[in-house]
């Protein structure tokens, strides 16, 4: 990532799971900001995604005097059959606003510039780009390279749009819309305990928990069919939140078409509606249904999952995210030593941010973590980034 907000120059290799720790303001969350902005690019283009982050140059890094004119987002995989570790598949996407001498005011224009990388055979690649209004194809295939100069109606239209009218069908364009539907299902998750502590209508939404998790009381009525995911998740929250017997999805009273969680509390008569528990629990709650999702996008970004939970829950909750991890991929915040403690140093990202304003992340290798853990004979991560052993501390 180059230039987006305060990430001037990141590359930051994704595993299973990846935890990013450091001080406020270090940028943490512009990085799962930079997949939620390419995220809704792939859901509704250029401009509309722009739109709702209020205009270029509030995307683009504002250090110095002027606005940067370029930003750059891209991201390696593995995607098509013979993709590998050596030879991975790309996707890059660059925005360009150049100011334009009018004849009484100066006008922006923005231009955008995506390559496609393939690889449609052991040792063939192709290559797809779209510039200003123009698609470009290099590619082993035939039947996939046009006759002739190919366009888009519109130059803010993405590639990874489904609606973008890519000319033609093939290997390359196949896996184009293939990672297009994975970037626009990925998650951003920050739980709004306020809006979840309230009824959710009942519909097709309770098959995918909200990014804010507005309709979990649908989500568990979805859940709860998985007998073994139900059981499990009830079984985490006891352990958690030890009074609590029984967790029921009712029918809202005075409405036909939506549903409230209740819990059932040791000692205490009648239930508990959500909304009277406490944040931590409804919290716990939502993290929790999270991670027993059946059918998890292929990245999911968490934003603070400590924040409210008591200490002793942490264990349980770094389990079960590596857990879900072997399904999906997972991008965390969190601010708890405690939290990082149960961390492997693979999985712990430092986050530091330097005089110019920019983001250093991650400000730490892997083999750094390491070896300082190797030094102080095995001390716990959290301990050593609580003491500054490990950079990324106040």
């Amino acid at each position: 990532m180059t230039n987006f907000r305060t990430l001037t120059d990141t590359s930051l290799p994704l595993g299973p799971l990846k935890v990013l720790v450091g001080p406020n303001a270090a940028g943490k969350s512009n990085v799962l900001k930079a997949f939620e902005f390419l995220s809704n690019i792939a859901r509704q283009g250029i401009g509309p995604t722009l739109e709702t982050y209020d205009g270029y140059p509030e995307v683009a890094h504002r250090g110095g005097r002027r606005t940067k004119s370029e930003l750059s987002i891209g991201l390696e995989g593995v995607w098509t059959e013979h993709a590998t570790d050596t030879h991975r598949d790309t996707y890059s996407l660059t925005l360009l606003e150049r100011r334009v001498r009018g004849v009484s005011d100066d006008q922006l224009v923005l231009s955008r510039r995506e390559r496609f990388v393939q690889h449609l055979g052991p040792a063939e690649a192709s290559t797809i780009e779209l510039r200003r209004d123009e698609i470009l194809v290099d590619s082993s295939l035939r039947e996939e390279v046009p006759t002739g100069p190919t366009y888009v109606r519109d130059r803010h239209v993405s590639g990874l749009q489904e609606s973008v009218g890519l000319p033609a069908a093939g290997p390359s364009f196949d896996a184009i819309r293939t990672i297009g539907r994975h970037i626009s299902s990925v998650r951003t998750f920050d739980a709004d305990v306020r809006k979840a502590r309230k009824p959710s209508p009942i519909g097709f939404t309770g098959r995918k928990l909200a990014n804010d998790a507005r309709n979990i009381a649908d989500f568990l009525l979805e859940l709860k069919k998985d007998t073994d995911a139900w059981e499990s998740l009830l079984e985490d929250i006891q352990y958690v939140v030890r009074d609590i017997e029984d967790i029921e999805i009712v029918p809202t009273p005075g409405t036909a078409d939506r549903v409230t969680v209740m819990l059932k509390e040791r000692g205490l008569r009648g239930r508990t509606q959500l909304a009277d528990a406490s944040f931590g629990t409804v919290r716990l709650l939502c993290l929790l249904a999270l991670f027993h999702d059946p059918h998890p996008p292929i990245l999911t970004c968490i934003e603070e999952i400590d924040h409210g939970l008591h200490p002793h829950a942490l264990s349980l909750l770094c389990d079960r995210l590596r857990e879900a991890s072997e399904r999906s991929q997972f991008l965390v915040i969190s601010h708890s030593p405690v939290f990082a403690d149960y961390l492997e140093p693979e999985e712990l990202v430092i986050c530091e941010r330097d005089e110019t304003g920019a983001s250093r992340i991650p400000a730490v290798s892997t083999e750094q973590i390491q070896a300082r853990v190797e030094a102080s004979e095995g001390l716990p991560l959290g301990k050593l980034w609580f003491s500054g052993t490990l950079g990324g501390d106040l």
